[in-house]
């Protein structure tokens, strides 16, 4: 009954339903909406004397009304009102219009905020789930914030609260399906939160909580908790490794023991779901040390390899298929990230598998074999899927684009010396039939490939050439960039490549980008062969110029530049045609060809010695394969809601791992006797045992850049030597170098070890901060914690928690923001914790962030600055120091702290007071606090340098109106001079 009493809508809304769907055109709709919608503002307008049963009926017409497309400008205070109705179909229809109308952010958030805590809180269970679908819905920054420790507070296990029900109208057993109900509605707005904001929530808390939801005997609420599971271990992946037994025992019950209720029977399969999130939780991690656990994990996984032997892919229903499937492939995703630490027998078995279902009908099994094998190539090699080539090259003809897309990168990724060029080839010719949707990215892929596996560059040129005829509107500006850096640095092809170019662009047609490469290796190359027949210097600009017309504005413009090149080099030849071109075009309505036009007939006349200074040959291009422009336009893979268990690589996994077994020492060792470990329903402990010697060195096999080898002296490359510390000598004047450092384009070492470089750049504007570290890793390193620890007055948070492993040789960044609230006189400092080959290992870095980052340079005369200095006569706002210095003090020094220092240190000159031994400016502190008339707060400072060139000495004297910053003034000197 209650369920068709919410159902039964009111009669005004039906006959506004039929209305709408009996307009005969949308004149007549937009009409009737109008007037609608002209009817609901007035009773809005007096909405004090409508009924509940009036609210709730304009409150659902508002809703179709916006689900039909139109604008809902008003009524959202009454949304808001039906929130707080104690009747349930009010406040049902109250969440549809606030899920429906209010995004994240907008001004009465606030007001709702306020009644979804309040059903949340309350022992409603109706009120709590519509609630917490709503907060589901919506996600957000304000709502994680607000509702995040509510939400978390509903997470609970059923079986632990379901004997203290206090309803005595339903059993222990309904209270218990209610409970369970709620709990599983939780956890899902729980992740949704914690998506849109991992800092609303502390996973490290979770692992125990998580620990006693997973042994739960209702299969929806460990479904529910293993979704949370993983988006807490995409995150903060080491934090969960103890739970890696409970998740082999739900394996173990569903795969081995068959053990599932009926209500999570799908298809004959015990909860399909299930199965896949486990599985997908363990890649996150190593293979488990305890013997026992891999064993239970080993038959979990041979049954699953064995399902496909006896599917009967004729007559089996697709269901079924796709939920086996799904596990399988998991099941086989899982075998891969174990690489050598699987069992050889199933690490065969799985590619066995996938080589069987690379050549099955089915568009969805072969796209996720070709995905797997990506996976595979990259971890193992190349050669491990090379015997696959001519299947995957079939499945470029596929008709599936998504399928193509997949099986170009898996040649991509399968490619190595011995086979690169003939995947080029046959990627050439399928270049020829390819259709739209993925003629670019085949050309990228050509590109990479022919550059990095050429052994002749006549080949590549060759390639190339035929890539851009067969192709050349799928170009991309980066590839014949490219071509032209590969061309112009081998001066071995440069006569090859200039004969090759001119001879495509003397025929009547010529593609634009052939043109345009042309252009630019004749203007730099081309006289190379200029004393041939048919190719000198006139014969250049004649094959070239005829293209001119037909060019775009680019192409044009790179034209020009080639002529004024040729007039340079060719004067005799075709000087004055060139000329009366730049005359005409000195004209032209194109604002870019017009401004090269007159600057290069103005260079013709110049001294012919500069214009031979400035037309000279452009130098060889600095490359390096990292920094591959073609690298930044190859596709991305597509992201996902959880960081894919596929990017944590073997580094990280192996700093999970050393975290899990220490924190589990640490336990050990506090714990009191008696006190047991934490276990799974099978028996077995949630630890692994700790190794008894020294782990050896874990190769990276996820690094593409090595050719998967393993680093050639394990002595060289241990996390020792990797966490060795610099000198305090060193850092010291890393660290005073750094401190000079502003501006979006200036950057310092700040910090080197055996394993890193940290870069140092900085943004700062009034009191406020922007700090860019650059970590350069010489070494691949595991997931890189971040921790800030800052002084009283100064606050300092990094963008993220947590940087992603960095490969060596790659480059990870860490974004800063400060604000200065009050004066300070420390450094923060930046506490980086990572792995190395396995080994933990801490850096903490000394940031160069003082009251001078936050100042602001105050020239002044004389006479002011002496007024000042004057009125500055409280007690301690004078500090005075006389120091020696390392430096030779000399007149030389003096001037460089005029010229660079004080500058750097944003410090304003004071005129006519000083001599070539002394220096006297003034600056101001801006900070955060607003003063009584609501501007920001700022403390002046003044101060004066005096050099004793005998003593090799300073004296410094600051004064400045708050204490605090006259020290601290003081101070950042004492450290730059010293």
């Amino acid at each position: 009954m209650e369920f068709a009493a919410f159902i039964s809508q009111p009669r005004g809304l039906h006959n506004f339903v039929s209305d709408i769907r009996n307009a005969k055109n949308k004149d007549d709709e937009r009409v009737r909406v109008d007037k609608e919608l002209a009817n609901i503002r007035q009773k809005f307008s007096n909405s004090a004397g409508l009924s509940s049963y009036d609210k709730k009926k304009y409150v659902w017409k508002l809703c179709y009304i916006y689900m039909l497309g139109y604008e809902v400008d008003f009524g959202h205070v009454e949304f808001i009102s039906l929130l707080s109705s104690t009747k349930f179909q009010e406040k049902a229809v109250g969440y549809m219009a606030f899920s429906m109308m209010f995004r994240p952010g907008d001004e009465l958030m606030t007001l709702a905020v306020n009644s979804m805590r309040n059903d949340i809180c309350s022992q409603i269970n109706s009120s709590q789930s519509l609630a917490l679908a709503a907060v589901s819905n919506m996600g957000g920054s304000d709502l994680a914030e607000a509702l995040a420790p509510d939400v978390q507070r509903l997470i609970a296990s059923p079986s632990e609260i379901s004997g203290s029900f206090q309803n005595i109208n339903i059993s222990a057993e309904q209270e218990y399906r209610n409970r369970s109900f709620l709990c599983k509605k939780a956890a899902m707005c729980l992740l949704r939160l914690f998506r849109t904001n991992p800092e609303c929530v502390v996973v490290d808390e979770w692992m125990r909580r998580i620990a006693k939801l997973l042994e739960d005997r209702d299969f929806g609420v460990i479904t529910s908790i293993m979704s949370l599971l993983l988006g807490f271990a995409s995150n903060s992946t080491a934090a969960f490794e103890p739970l890696i037994p409970y998740v082999i025992s739900i394996l173990t019950r569903l795969v081995v023991n068959h053990t599932c209720p009926q209500e999570y029977l799908y298809c004959g399969i015990a909860s399909p779901w299930l199965q896949v999130k486990c599985l997908r939780f363990l890649q996150y991690y190593k293979i488990p040390s305890d013997a026992t656990q891999v064993d239970l994990l080993n038959d979990v996984l041979v049954k699953t390899l064995v399902r496909p032997q006896q599917h009967d892919y004729g007559h089996d229903s697709a269901n079924k298929n796709n939920a086996e499937n799904s596990i399988l492939f998991e099941a086989i995703n899982l075998i891969i990230s174990y690489g050598s630490d699987c069992p050889d027998q199933l690490r065969e078995q799985a590619l066995a598998l996938l080589g069987k279902f690379i050549n099955l009908k089915d568009a969805n099994i072969r796209y996720l074999s070709i995905d797997a094998m990506t996976r595979l190539a990259k971890l193992e090699g190349p050669q491990v899927v090379e015997p696959y080539q001519a299947a995957v090259l079939d499945s470029l003809k596929d008709t599936d684009v998504s399928l193509r897309k997949r099986a170009l990168i898996l040649l991509y990724v399968m490619a190595y010396e011995n086979n690169a060029r003939d995947i080029v080839e046959e990627l050439v010719k399928n270049l020829v039939i390819a259709d739209a949707a993925i003629k670019e990215d085949i050309v990228v892929k050509i590109a990479i490939l022919a550059e990095k596996y050429s052994r002749d560059f006549k080949w590549y040129v060759d390639t190339m050439v035929q890539v851009i005829i067969v192709a050349g509107d799928y170009v991309a500006e980066a590839v014949w960039f490219r071509i032209v850096q590969v061309v112009i640095n081998n001066t071995d092809i440069h006569e090859y490549a200039a004969e090759k170019m001119l001879g495509l662009v003397q025929a009547k047609f010529a593609h634009e980008i052939v043109v345009a490469i042309a252009a630019y290796l004749l203007g730099e190359i081309g006289v190379n062969i200029c004393d041939k027949p048919s190719m000198t210097g006139y014969d250049q600009f004649v094959a070239l110029h005829q293209h001119f017309a037909n060019a775009s504005i680019k192409v044009q413009c790179i034209l020009l530049t080639t002529y004024v090149k040729f007039v340079n080099l060719y004067p005799e030849q075709c000087k004055d045609l060139i000329l009366d071109i730049f005359t005409k075009f000195s004209k032209s309505s194109q604002l870019e060809v017009q401004q090269r036009a007159v600057e290069y007939l103005a260079l013709s006349a110049v001294d012919p010695s500069t214009v031979e200074a400035v037309l000279n040959t452009m130098p060889a291009f600095e490359l390096d394969k990292r920094e591959n422009i073609l690298l930044t336009i190859e596709a991305a893979e597509a992201k996902s809601a959880d960081r894919p268990a596929w990017s944590v690589d073997q580094g990280e996994k192996a700093a999970s791992r050393a975290s899990a077994v220490a924190a589990k020492a640490s336990e050990t060792a506090a714990a009191p006797a008696g006190t047991a470990s934490i276990k799974p329903s099978n028996g077995s402990t949630s630890s692994a045992p700790a190794p008894a010697a020294k782990a050896a060195p874990v190769v990276d096999l996820l690094s593409l850049d090595d050719d998967y080898a393993a680093p050639s002296s394990s002595s060289s490359s241990s996390a020792a030597g990797a966490g060795a510390e610099p000198s305090a000598e060193d850092l010291k004047e890393l660290f005073n170098k750094a401190a000079l450092v502003h501006g979006a384009t200036e950057k310092a070492t700040l910090y080197e070890n055996g394993a890193f470089t940290l870069t140092y750049m900085t943004d700062y504007r009034g009191h406020q901060g922007r700090i860019a570290l650059f970590l350069q890793a010489k070494q691949s390193l595991g997931a890189i914690r971040i921790a800030c620890a800052a002084p009283e007055g100064l606050n300092l948070r990094a963008q993220s928690s947590e940087v992603p492993g960095v490969a060596a040789g790659e480059e990870g960044r860490i974004l800063l923001a400060a604000e200065a609230m009050r004066p300070f006189n420390e450094a923060p400092t930046l506490t980086l914790s990572y792995s190395v080959y396995g080994t933990n290992v801490t850096a903490q870095v000394k940031l160069p962030i003082s009251v001078m980052s936050f100042g602001q340079a105050l020239p002044s005369d004389k006479a002011t600055y002496m007024t000042r200095w004057k009125a500055i006569t409280a007690e301690r706002t004078e500090n005075q120091l006389v120091f020696p210095s390392s430096k030779k003090v000399d007149a030389a020094l003096m001037q460089h702290i005029r010229d660079v220092l004080m500058p750097a240190a944003r410090v304003g000159v004071a005129e006519g007071l000083d001599n070539e031994r002394t220096f006297t400016g003034s600056t101001t502190f801006v900070t955060g606090t607003q003063g009584a008339d609501g501007k920001p707060v700022a403390v002046g400072a003044l101060l004066r340098i005096e050099a004793d060139f005998a003593g090799n000495k300073f004296r410094i004297t600051v004064r400045a109106t708050h204490p605090v910053v006259s020290a601290a003034v003081k101070d950042f000197f004492v450290g730059q001079l010293s």
